[in-house]
């Protein structure tokens, strides 16, 4: 029969026969030559068969013509199917299988041998559209057969695209899915309804798609394909149906020969305006269709962008970041490491899915992996960790410390200067996966949003620090000056009263004026002491302070100090106890800058320590240092006041105290600046209940050159 006869019901299977032979010799001249390609090769030869058994049946005169084609297309399908099951064995390396492979070939040879008999076609009958088959008893066990190859086949491309880290793998994996399903779909339209065959269609389809997949590198993102082209059909589904029902409402309401031409026109004008928000509805539809459970979330990381940009508060903001990684990615752990403990440290501060993060320092700035995201700025996996040379040198508590965050994967958190700000460590995916590209590309995307958003939250919080750091010194300053005026008034007062007393005329007994007299010397004194403090500090925060060294024996100088406040303890009942050894070198020093650090230290330990306790003055020498210790007895200092006690000003957190206690906070300040210009340390120890030790060491000199060691 001429083809040219009946060009609809003939033409296409030569069109597929041409197009597979095509394709075979493209296959075989566009690929490097291996069994996978020669399977693909034979699946495209089998459809090229299965479409000249086609033509030779619709192009015979008689139904027994007919019936002597068709007979045998139900093994060459089937053929189709193995050769499809085994091309993906072979395209993703799936091992195992090897015994149903071996028994689909087996059927295949049985089946071909019944193929003479009615067991697969009994016969043909004539329809409307042209030849059908009479389908025989083995036929549908066949086809079960066939939809079994077809799907495990699918699943093994399936299990290879989620294995798979390749953006362009996947990409090509997703073309072989989508070619099967119009294979699969022209079958099942064909074998359970009466319409037109449409297989051959189907075939075209799956050869074409198939070998572009095999052929092209760069392929078109099918991805992106099928999901504009559900939006698109959505949408004209919607459009063409009300556009129908109004035509036909409109054919039933006007005769045909009264309806207007333009009423198309205002049809379509209509529905523009009235569909508008429709494919933004029908995208949104889409995307939840794809990404399913996770499109919650990935609209959630659209919103973080906006939300970042009130939230200033970085623990909240931590925390919201951690919770949106994790929901949107699936992974079974997220935890955000940023600086902390010095500059570079990196420690948790915030963590989902672990119930006991390690705290503390958990990679120091030095460590290898720190250095290596801050020089490379790309994600690093736990597999990398152990195969990059340069990170294998970790030290043993880091690989705890991530191991116990169970890592998977290191995102970078990079600020706009290239500094390594954070790291977010994500921990295996819920699902058992790899991360994919795309996954990571998108952390990438996300770890640019989190480091502007930690900048931001960075100059917030250090600029609410310093601001209540600035109302803390104003508060302090003001405090110091009622001081100052409290400190000053009180020795002037006991002046003014003395003097007054001792001009009352000569009637004062001998006794009183001598009191008096000392009275006005001890304030006056006590004044001096207290001015003398205060010119201190306006030298050292200017830098005006200056001392003259000199060598000293440090013991005589110790035991003079004592000496001279021995009153001071004997006023409360207290006892001063020296343990300073017979013989100790001797010290570069300024005497009177050191009399004024043993004099701050011991007045304290007067002042702090309850009436009747026991104060110890000792003094050692320790690697070439002298160490001079003031053992108190009053109340442990806590490790808040630690932090500040050195600070001018500061007399401590508790108020009831600093009304009971005078003085202007200075003595320490001054006495810690002292011994820093002798190059020496000053530091204080506390007992767990009771009782502190007030230290500072000073160099010795040293014989050899007469200088400080």
């Amino acid at each position: 029969m001429n083809p040219l006869s009946n060009p609809p019901y003939l033409l296409p299977p030569l069109v597929v026969l041409a197009v597979s032979l095509i394709l075979i010799m493209v296959v075989w001249r566009g690929t490097r030559w291996n069994f996978t390609s020669c399977i693909f090769c034979g699946l495209l030869l089998s459809i090229g068969l299965w479409s000249l058994l086609i033509f030779g049946m619709r192009s015979s005169p008689n139904v027994h013509r007919a019936f002597l084609w068709d007979r045998m297309l139900p093994a060459v399908s089937y053929a189709t199917a193995v050769l499809y099951y085994h091309f993906t064995l072979t395209y993703t390396h799936t091992r195992g299988q090897r015994r149903i492979l071996l028994l689909c070939y087996l059927l295949l040879a049985l089946f071909a041998g019944l193929s003479p008999t009615g067991l697969l076609i009994q016969g043909m009958r004539l329809e409307y559209y042209g030849y059908a088959p009479i389908t025989g008893p083995l036929l549908l066990p066949l086809i079960f057969v066939s939809l079994f190859l077809l799907g495990r086949g699918t699943y093994n491309l399936l299990k290879r695209y989620n294995a798979s880290h390749s953006h362009d793998e996947r990409n090509r994996i997703l073309y072989f899915l989508i070619a099967v399903f119009f294979l699969v779909l022209g079958g099942l339209l064909d074998g359970l309804s009466n319409l037109p065959p449409v297989s051959i269609w189907s075939n075209l389809i799956f050869c074409i798609l198939c070998s572009i997949a095999m052929l092209r590198y760069h392929l078109l993102d099918i991805h992106i394909v099928v999901r504009k082209g559900l939006v698109y059909l959505l949408t004209s589904l919607a459009v063409s149906i009300p556009y129908v029902g109004l035509l036909y409402l409109l054919h039933y309401i006007f005769e045909p020969a009264l309806e207007p031409w333009w009423i198309h026109v205002f049809i379509i004008l209509l529905l523009a305006v009235l569909l508008r928000p429709l494919y933004s509805q029908a995208q949104n539809l889409v995307d939840r269709l794809f990404y399913r459970d996770r499109y919650d979330y990935l609209r959630a990381l659209q919103r973080f962008a906006h939300q970042t940009q009130s939230v200033l508060n970085l623990e909240e903001l931590s925390s919201n970041m951690i919770q949106l990684v994790g929901g949107a990615l699936r992974s079974s752990s997220v935890c955000l490491l940023l600086p902390s403990e010095g500059k570079g440290s990196l420690g948790v501060v915030s963590c989902t899915g672990l119930e006991s993060p390690p705290s503390g320092v958990v990679l120091r700035s030095s460590s290898p992996l720190v250095k290596w995201l801050e020089r490379h700025g790309d994600i690093v996996s736990s597999e990398q960790l152990n195969i990059i040379p340069q990170l294998q040198s970790i030290s043993i508590k880091e690989k705890n410390n991530v191991e116990r965050m169970g890592a998977e994967l290191y995102v970078p958190i990079k600020s706009r200067q290239g500094q390594l700000s954070g790291i977010l460590v994500l921990g295996q995916k819920l699902s058992q996966q790899s991360y994919s590209n795309e996954e990571r590309q998108l952390l990438k995307t996300l770890s640019s949003q989190m480091a502007m958003a930690l900048e931001n939250a960075w100059l917030y919080d250090s600029e609410r620090t310093m601001r209540k750091e600035l109302e803390k010194l104003d508060e302090q300053k003001t405090e110091f000056l009622h001081s100052v005026g409290h400190e000053l008034k009180t020795p002037l007062t006991a002046i003014i009263s003395s003097s007054e007393l001792m001009s009352e005329g000569s009637s004062i007994a001998r006794s009183l004026r001598e009191r008096l007299i000392n009275n006005i010397r001890e304030s006056a004194w006590s004044m001096d002491r207290k001015v003398a403090e205060l010119l201190d500090l306006a030298r050292m925060q200017i830098g005006e302070l200056k001392i003259e060294i000199k060598p000293l024996e440090m013991g005589r100088v110790i035991t003079e100090v004592a000496s001279q406040l021995h009153i001071l303890f004997e006023k409360k009942e207290q006892t001063l106890t020296l343990e300073i050894p017979d013989s100790l070198p001797k010290v570069n020093a300024d005497r009177e800058k050191l009399e004024q650090v043993l004099f701050n230290l011991l007045s304290n330990a007067n002042k702090f320590s309850p009436s009747g306790s026991n104060v110890i003055l000792r003094a050692r020498e320790v690697d070439r240092r002298i160490i001079v210790e003031v053992e108190d007895a009053a109340p442990a200092v806590t490790k808040e006041d630690k932090k500040k006690l050195f600070d001018p000003y500061y007399r401590g957190e508790d108020a009831d105290k600093r009304q009971r206690f005078s003085g202007l906070g200075l003595g320490l300040a001054i006495s810690r600046r002292l011994v820093e210009l002798h190059q020496g340390e000053i530091w204080v120890e506390s007992k767990p209940t009771k009782g502190n030790t007030f230290a500072f060491s000073l160099p010795v000199v040293d014989q050899g050159t007469n200088g400080i060691r």
